[in-house]
């Protein structure tokens, strides 16, 4: 794929970092208005947000058959992933969480935090957070490792 096809720089880095800004403004304002009011308007918004990036991506990838080619080889082509990326990939963040939890034991909170219970202890609007927690690095890389590397590469 020649790299020379990912053309839009500046519109697309403008319009990736505009357009989830006013919508996460809108969000902020929205939640402190009267709080609770708006809470399905305010998960939509905050999640369109979130979600605009690789919106953007598509927006620019879809008219050209040569960038939607080289993004759906991307997509599916599992042979250059690298075994143990993938499992640092997938336990960076459980680890994490656990590890935050252990340190929280230091300042005195309960054991009772790494119980598993069968509803979600808090939430990002109407979405539980280990959504959210799945659902934006899986976004933010399909936007910005599928248009913005490639086009900044094109551009400097």
């Amino acid at each position: 794929m020649e790299i020379k096809a990912y053309k839009h720089t500046y519109l697309f880095y403008f319009l990736s970092v505009l357009i989830p800004w006013v919508l996460w403004f809108a969000v902020a304002y929205l939640s402190h208005a009267k709080p609770g009011e708006y809470l399905g308007l305010v998960s939509f918004l905050g999640t369109l947000g979130l979600l605009s990036p690789f919106l953007v991506a598509l927006s620019l990838i879809l008219p050209s058959s040569e960038l939607k080619k080289d993004f759906l080889s991307r997509l599916v082509n599992l042979k250059d992933i690298k075994l143990s990326y993938f499992a640092i990939a997938c336990l960076l963040m459980p680890i994490s969480i656990l590890m935050a939890q252990l340190v929280s034991l230091a300042f005195g909170y309960s054991i009772n935090q790494f119980t598993l219970r069968c509803s979600f202890t808090f939430t990002s609007g109407i979405f539980p957070v280990s959504f959210l927690l799945i659902i934006a690095p899986i976004m933010e890389e399909l936007a910005w490792h599928s248009y913005g590397t490639d086009s900044l590469c094109n551009r400097f």
